[in-house]
C-alpha cells in the first residue's frame, strides 16, 4: 500500500480528492468494512445519539461544520450521514504520514493544503469532493479540544469555501451530558445556513473576508447556544488534544 509510486498514497501537490478508480474502489470497500467496527468502538467509549437527521434531507450538496471535541469525531460525523459517505478535512501532515495517511484518505479524509495557493487548491478540492459526495465536513477550530463545551474561535476557510461554491453550511453541535465517569454524547444537526445571507462573496465574485469572519462567528455562536440549550457540560473537559509525533505534530 505504501510502496514507491503507489497510487493510493498522497504526496504534497497531488489532487486533494483522488480520481483514481482503484483508489475509489478501495475507499468504498475500506469505509463500509470499518464503519461498523468504528461505530461500535465509539459507542463503547461514549454512548451517543444523533438528532435531527431530517435536516439533511433534500440537500443536494452542503458543507457541514462542528466543534471538534473527540478523537473519534470523524466516526460520529460519518454516522450522521449514513448510508451516505462524506469527505472530512484534516491536516495535510496527517495525510502525508505512512500508512495512517493512506487509511484516513480511504476513509474519506481530504487534506487542507499549506502553500501559497492553498485556498485555490482548497476550493478545487472541495468542488471535486462535492461532485462525488453530498457532504464535506470541516472542523473550523482547527484543533481538537477534548470534551470541551465552549467551542474556540472558528477559522473562516469552511465558510468561504461554501460561499464560493454556492452551497449551504449545516452546523452540527456535539453536546456532552453527565453519565457517570464518561459523558453521554449527543450530536444535534442544526438548520442549514445560506452564505449569501452574510455577503461573504461580493457581486463581482470577490471574497469579503470581514463578512466571512462574521459568518464563522455567527455559526460558532449558534453551536454554543445549542450546547447551552441542551444542558451541555464541560465537567469532562481535558483541554487541547496534543498532536501525535511522527504523524501530525
Amino acid at each position: 500500500m505504501e510502496g514507491e509510486g503507489c497510487p493510493l498514497r498522497y504526496k504534497r501537490g497531488d489532487p486533494l480528492v483522488s480520481d483514481n478508480r482503484w483508489f475509489n474502489s478501495a475507499s468504498f470497500l475500506t469505509f463500509y468494512s470499518l464503519i461498523g467496527i468504528a461505530g461500535t468502538l465509539l459507542f463503547g467509549m461514549n454512548r451517543y445519539r444523533i438528532h435531527h437527521r431530517h435536516r439533511l434531507k433534500g440537500l443536494e450538496r452542503a458543507v457541514t461544520v462542528s466543534n471538534h471535541t473527540m478523537f473519534l469525531d470523524p466516526v460520529l460525523m460519518s454516522a450522521a450521514v449514513l448510508p451516505n459517505r462524506m469527505y472530512q478535512t484534516l491536516l495535510e501532515e496527517t495525510v502525508c504520514a505512512p500508512f495512517v495517511g493512506t487509511l484516513t484518505r480511504l476513509l474519506g479524509g481530504m487534506p487542507v493544503p499549506h502553500c501559497d495557493h492553498g485556498m485555490t487548491r482548497l476550493f478545487d478540492g472541495a468542488s471535486a469532493a462535492l461532485s462525488r459526495r453530498r457532504f464535506l465536513h470541516f472542523y473550523p477550530e482547527g484543533e481538537c479540544y477534548l470534551y470541551n463545551a465552549q467551542p474556540n474561535k472558528f477559522h473562516c476557510g469552511a465558510f468561504v469555501t461554501a460561499a464560493v461554491l454556492g452551497v449551504p453550511v449545516v452546523p452540527m453541535a456535539t453536546v456532552f451530558q453527565k453519565n457517570g465517569s464518561k459523558p453521554f454524547v449527543h450530536l444535534y444537526i442544526l438548520e442549514p445556513m445560506n452564505p449569501k445571507d452574510f455577503g461573504v462573496v461580493d457581486s463581482d465574485g470577490t471574497v469579503n473576508l470581514g463578512q466571512a469572519k462574521q459568518f464563522a462567528e455567527n455559526v460558532r455562536q449558534r453551536i454554543c447556544n445549542e450546547i447551552s440549550l441542551r444542558g451541555g457540560t464541560g465537567d469532562y473537559c481535558k483541554g487541547h488534544l496534543e498532536r501525535i509525533r511522527g504523524i501530525n505534530a
